[in-house]
């Protein structure tokens, strides 16, 4: 079977991409009880070289030598949930193995970059680890074909998307090392690493009119901190007021990410100066924005002559809980 992924086969000009096609597949089944690796698999999309290992009828000590010398010559690993499932759990059995040095590529994890308009592929599962999908369960051996097709996809909606994003996520993914992503993006990007200087010039403009603008400066300052974290609000701001999810992993593995997007877009910071506050936290212009009504209904009002109507959103808007009682008719509907 000659299964090579379109994309991994050419680079931009047509002629093979050997650090995009020189990688190994891998993934590993776990046991929920005991942690045990019931079985594993790995695929060569260049040389369709593979291995596959079952406990029932193979030693794992010996399965784990053939998959370090199938490694052996790679630029990369790649697996989907790789980098905090997989290789932890190959660590944990043999921390002497080679290919633990190889750089890796996690699928899941570039999944919200190629995809933040909806950030689930639709190989990937609907729910919080974001597994993949596929039609047989416990078939490692499908499941790294089935990253390798995914990883095809995510190429292909990276190659599209705007220049300073890309630089952004190639910088950003990388400043803790993430050599294996950093071969992905300058892959995609013919281009090395940016300096910090280009980075968060391109960070900026992605960030400028998207977000608070004295936030996005004090993020901009020490974004080297965020890395993952902001790499993900920019994906997400590319696409906000659309399909926009962030995926529940991302919020429990960055959960950074989360208070980043309310920083940047629902703290207001009260200066006259800033675009982005000044348009997106006056309640009355978000109602003519989002609804296209002219003012708050004058009637019920709060205990201050206000309009009640208005008084619940600017609480919401606030960040604030409120449990809001009106009369029938009086816009509940608005405020929600």
């Amino acid at each position: 079977m000659n299964w090579i992924p379109n994309i991994l086969r050419r680079g931009n000009d047509g002629n093979t991409s050997p650090s995009l096609l020189d990688c190994l597949s891998l993934d590993l089944e776990v046991s929920p009880k005991d942690g045990r690796i019931n079985a594993l698999a790995a695929v060569c999309p260049d040389t369709e070289e593979s291995i596959a290992f079952d406990n029932k009828d193979d030693r794992l000590d010996e399965a784990l030598v053939r998959l370090d010398s199938l490694a052996e010559n790679k630029a990369f690993v790649l697996g989907h949930n790789l980098i905090h499932f997989d290789l932890p759990r190959l660590q944990a059995i043999n921390p002497h193995l080679r290919l633990l040095e190889k750089p890796a590529v996690d699928t899941l994890m570039l999944n919200p970059l190629a995809f933040p308009q909806n950030s689930y592929h639709y190989l990937v599962k609907h729910y919080q680890d974001g597994q993949l999908r596929r039609g047989r369960i416990n078939d490692p051996e499908l499941d790294a074909r089935l990253s390798l097709e995914v990883f095809e996809n995510q190429q292909n909606a990276l190659r599209g998307k705007d220049a300073d994003l890309l630089a952004a996520w190639h910088w950003l993914t990388t400043v803790d090392g993430g050599e294996g992503f950093d071969i992905v993006f300058r892959t995609l990007r013919e281009s090395s690493k940016p300096s910090d200087r280009d980075a968060h010039k391109a960070i900026s403009a992605r960030l400028d009119g998207s977000a608070c603008n004295k936030s996005a400066q004090q993020v901009l300052d020490d974004a080297g901190r965020y890395g993952w974290s902001l790499a993900y609000v920019l994906a997400r701001l590319s696409v906000a007021g659309g399909n926009s999810v962030m995926p529940p992993w991302v919020r429990h593995q960055f959960p950074e990410t989360g208070r980043l997007v309310r920083r940047l877009r629902d703290t207001p910071c009260h200066d006259s100066r800033c675009d982005w506050c000044r348009e997106r936290h006056d309640s009355g212009k978000e109602l003519k924005r989002w609804l296209g009504f002219d003012e708050f209904r004058q009637e019920p009002t709060d205990d201050d002559g206000r309009s009640l109507q208005q008084s619940v959103v600017e609480t919401m808007m606030q960040g604030e809980s409120a449990l809001a009682i009106l009369p029938t008719g009086t816009g509940k509907s608005v405020c929600y």
